[in-house]
C-alpha cells in the first residue's frame, strides 16, 4: 500500500506507547474481537498492573455506549497500524480532554458519534478519564 493512500485512509500518527497506545490497541481489539477479548484483557493487566479493573470495565462500557449512540459507521484501523482512522483519534482524543475540558471532549464525541445526544457518552468518557488519572495513568495525546 502506497504511503499517500495509507495517510489518506489512516490521517492520524498513533501514540507509540505509554497508555495512550495501549488503550488504543485494547480499544481496537475489543471493537474487532469482542468486549471480552482476551488479550485486550491482558494487555490492560500488563499495562495497568493488578489495578487494571477499572480501566478495563469503563473502557468495554465506553465502547458499548458509543455503539448504542452512534449514528454513523465508526471506522477502526488493525491493531499493529501505526496510523489512526479519525474515529480513533476523536475516542482518544476526548478521552484525553475530558477530565478538564468536558466542552471539547464533547464536541470529540459529537464528531465521533454525529448523534443529537451524547451526555451519558460523555459521563462514561469522564469517568474513565478519571480513573486514568487516580491510577497515575493520565492519558497525553500529542497534538
Amino acid at each position: 500500500m502506497n504511503e499517500p493512500h495509507l495517510a489518506r485512509i489512516l490521517p492520524h500518527t498513533a501514540p507509540l506507547d505509554g497508555p495512550p497506545r495501549a488503550l488504543l490497541v485494547a480499544l481496537r481489539r475489543m471493537a474487532i474481537h469482542g468486549l471480552y477479548d482476551a488479550s485486550a484483557s491482558l494487555l490492560m493487566f500488563e499495562h495497568f498492573g493488578l489495578h487494571f479493573r477499572k480501566p478495563l470495565v469503563l473502557m468495554r462500557a465506553l465502547l458499548m455506549e458509543v455503539s448504542q449512540t452512534t449514528r454513523k459507521p465508526i471506522q477502526i484501523a488493525p491493531c499493529c497500524a501505526s496510523r489512526m482512522t479519525p474515529a480513533e483519534n476523536a475516542l482518544l482524543r476526548a478521552m484525553t480532554c475530558a477530565d478538564h475540558d468536558p466542552a471539547q471532549a464533547g464536541q470529540h464525541l459529537q464528531d465521533l458519534t454525529q448523534a443529537p445526544a451524547i451526555e451519558g457518552l460523555l459521563a462514561t468518557t469522564r469517568v474513565l478519564a478519571s480513573a486514568l488519572r487516580d491510577s497515575g495513568r493520565e492519558l497525553k495525546v500529542e497534538a
